[in-house]
């Protein structure tokens, strides 16, 4: 990476996985500007300077093995798109906005409603464990507020302490998977209406 700190730009910004469109729509606000993406981790952007361009960005979510991924980003770059980077199993992918050039990633709908169950059914999978261990930890936090029904004075302390938080946070994130399952789902079936007009 270049030393020059003037060239470079870092940027902290959440989306989430059902607002790819509006993700893919400020990178190339960003780059119009001259600030081309460069590198991409978890809710940080590093652009670098260049000239200003009407690049097309697109995100793509595919569960991949490593040992495919190369096969799976040249799929893309012998069509005209450069991989830029990857957060998770999140790829970018950007190419110069041409007029006939197609737009997309996919020239297809029921390979962008394959893309978007994936994302669903991780989703889905992923709130399995919070869902099975939400009702013993607030059972646990329920024990030890009760008066005298933990002996233990350390233990109380570590479960309101510990456990309580925990609790709260993973009901927020519960809350937050089924919301982005329910986006998703509703994406779907704006996808799918497309597919019978």
């Amino acid at each position: 990476m270049d030393t020059d700190n003037r060239r470079f730009k870092k940027l902290f910004k959440i989306f989430f996985a059902w607002q790819e469109k509006k993700e893919e729509k400020w990178l190339r606000e960003m780059s119009k500007e001259g600030w081309h993406l460069d590198n991409t981790s978890f809710l940080n952007y590093i652009f670098r300077k260049g000239e200003p361009k009407d690049m097309i960005y697109r995100l793509d979510f595919k569960i991949i093995r490593n040992e495919n991924i190369d096969d799976y980003i040249t799929l893309f770059e012998d069509v005209g798109w450069e991989y830029i980077s990857r957060v998770g199993w999140w790829y970018y992918f950007r190419t110069e906005a041409k007029k006939g050039k197609s737009q997309e990633l996919y020239s297809d709908n029921a390979s962008r409603i394959r893309m978007y169950n994936s994302l669903r059914w991780l989703l889905i999978i992923s709130c399995g464990p919070i869902v099975f261990n939400l009702p013993n930890l607030y059972g646990r936090v329920i024990k030890a507020i009760g008066v005298g029904i933990m002996d233990d004075p350390l233990a109380q302390v570590l479960i309101l302490n510990f456990a309580f938080p925990l609790a709260i946070f993973l009901t927020l994130v519960l809350c937050l998977m089924v919301y982005g399952i329910i986006r998703i789902s509703i994406v779907i079936k704006r996808i799918k209406s497309d597919i019978r007009e």
